[in-house]
């Protein structure tokens, strides 16, 4: 290990040697300025908290503690995803692993420095970023060196857990992805950290902090801004010492450190296992490809006949195009975060009330429309030019047509109810907005997804395209416009009827329920022709489409 070092050492001092000094010395500068940034921040942070003479202290350490914990989440992410990339790059395709292997070294000592300079490449940007942070808070809240050097120790604790998980994603997803999907796996487990990330910060509800304004009952307040569930992550365990520190409460700091400290060690414990079995099994299926690789069987489905073949071909395909449904995860965290975002909306009325509830409805037609935009509007043109062997096999081509729209637009349905009928548990609403909701949503949804193919079929030539492409094509745009029209429209249309209920009822007359119907009978015939209409210019289209 010291030989290693040794090496390490001289070739950085070699590299920084032979590079231009004026390089390093803008670097330098450019990081000193950064630093100082966020020192500045977040000393006025802390300072604002701690010189708010209308808050208790026990208000100042919960707004302090949840502001750490917010750093520290993003800390942590940090780790996993630096750890993971670096675990992949130096664990398995370093240059001198060769030479290490090819040493009297055991492989138990080469696993232990190349875990070290992971560590190293992955925590040095977070003690960068997170030093100002806990500076700051110690030197309003817990002055006094020891308690600087508890929380130091603390911190590197947590910064080996991070690390030591990232690793372990390292190992365990090679070991079950094939190396042509590597990257696109690693993207989609970033996007679900980062999603889940989005999700943690939104429980967190910043927007609350340190607003007097808001502040009725501390108890109250603080209880709102509890999160029990996070109470079984580290950075949690790291923002709850370093209050107690501040509390002078050494037994409750050292319950934390220790936490920390047992799940860093069953980690460190799981790795080893990783590596002592998979190390040298993964080593070799990265740079040779000669581990794992299994051939998948054509199976039959739940789903029988020529749609069981159609919707194996349709989720297979779907599957393989990471770029495609990665982005679920993404649309499906924005989704989450719009429905807590609507636990905190004021309520001052019921009216305000029911017109957050229509709103609500036009929101889950406009996800709609970007999803069929992400989805539906790609599908055909990404056939090309594979979607030939179709029509040369003895398949009916109105078949084809018929499952593709049904396949796309059974989870529009799903996910507009979903978001529709979940604002409609927070926010309560009246039995009329239910009803309009339920009865706007359906011919809509149709329609849109059978507007996102009526345009894809416009587009010409038999080049595949990528789905970015196809989106800022003319069709593309042509069909987000006319959707946004169509559902301003639309939404505008349905006001009538709600307008009738709500002003009879205020004005306590009788509701005019045959003026009601009109309207929303009209409604649903202005949309059926419209879907028929629709319905027949596309599969005139199938049927005139060259996709050779």
């Amino acid at each position: 290990m010291k030989a290693l070092l040794k090496v390490k050492l001289r070739s950085i001092f070699n590299t920084i040697r032979n590079s231009p000094g004026r390089k390093y010395f803008l670097f330098a500068l450019f990081g000193v300025m950064i630093f100082a940034f966020l020192s500045f921040v977040s000393v006025k942070l802390f300072g604002y908290i701690y010189f708010q003479d209308d808050f208790p202290l026990q208000l100042k350490y919960f707004l302090a503690e949840k502001l750490m914990t917010m750093v520290f989440l993003t800390m942590y992410t940090m780790l996993i995803l630096s750890s993971l990339i670096s675990t992949l790059n130096i664990f398995f395709l370093s240059k001198d692993l060769n030479l290490l292997f090819s040493s009297p070294m055991r492989s138990g000592r080469i696993f232990l420095w190349k875990g070290f300079e992971v560590t190293l490449n992955s925590s040095m940007m977070v003690i960068f970023f997170a030093s100002p942070v806990i500076s700051a808070y110690l030197y309003y809240f817990s002055s006094g060196y020891q308690n600087y050097i508890l929380a130091m120790i603390h911190f590197v604790i947590f910064i080996l857990s991070g690390v030591i998980t990232g690793i372990m994603l390292g190992f365990i997803i090679p070991g079950f992805i094939s190396i042509k999907k590597l990257q696109p796996a690693l993207s989609v487990v970033s996007i679900i950290i980062i999603s889940i990330v989005v999700i943690f910060l939104r429980l967190l509800q910043p927007e609350k902090f340190g607003n007097p304004d808001i502040i009725d009952n501390v108890f109250e307040y603080i209880k709102s801004l509890s999160t029990p569930f996070f109470k079984y992550f580290p950075f949690e365990w790291l923002s709850k010492s370093l209050v107690s520190l501040s509390e002078n409460n050494h037994s409750g700091f050292f319950g934390f450190f220790f936490a920390t400290v047992i799940f860093v060690t069953i980690l460190c414990f799981l790795l080893w296992l990783l590596q002592k079995k998979f190390y040298f099994q993964l080593f070799d299926k990265i740079n040779r490809g000669s581990f794992g690789g299994k051939r998948s069987k054509w199976e039959k489905g739940f789903i029988k006949g020529d749609y069981g073949i159609l919707f194996k071909k349709e989720v297979k395909s779907f599957l393989r195009t990471p770029e495609q449904w990665s982005q679920l995860l993404v649309i499906g965290a924005i989704i989450v975060v719009f429905v807590m975002n609507m636990k905190v909306i004021p309520l001052p009325s019921g009216q305000i009330k029911n017109i957050i509830g229509y709103m609500n409805i036009g929101m889950a037609a406009f996800i709609v429309t970007g999803l069929n935009s992400r989805f539906t509007f790609t599908s055909m043109p990404m056939e090309n030019p594979g979607i030939s062997h179709i029509f040369a096999s003895p398949f009916d081509k109105m078949k084809i047509l018929k499952f593709k729209f049904i396949f796309y637009l059974i989870p529009m349905f799903i996910i507009s109810f979903g978001l529709f009928f979940a604002g409609e548990i927070i926010l309560k609403l009246d039995e009329i907005t239910k009803v309009s909701g339920v009865l706007y949503l359906t011919p809509v949804v149709t329609l849109i997804t059978l507007m996102a193919f009526h345009f894809s079929l416009q587009q010409k030539g038999s080049k595949q395209l990528s789905p970015q492409h196809l989106i800022t094509s003319r069709e593309g745009i042509s069909f987000m416009l006319w959707s946004l029209v169509y559902i301003v429209l639309s939404l505008i249309f349905m006001i009538r009827p709600l307008y009738l209920y709500f002003f009879a009822k205020f004005t306590r007359r009788i509701i005019p329920i045959g003026e009601i119907s009109l309207w929303i009978t009209a409604f649903f015939l202005i949309n059926f022709l419209l879907i028929y209409i629709f319905s027949r210019i596309m599969k005139k289209k199938w049927f005139e489409r060259e996709f050779f």
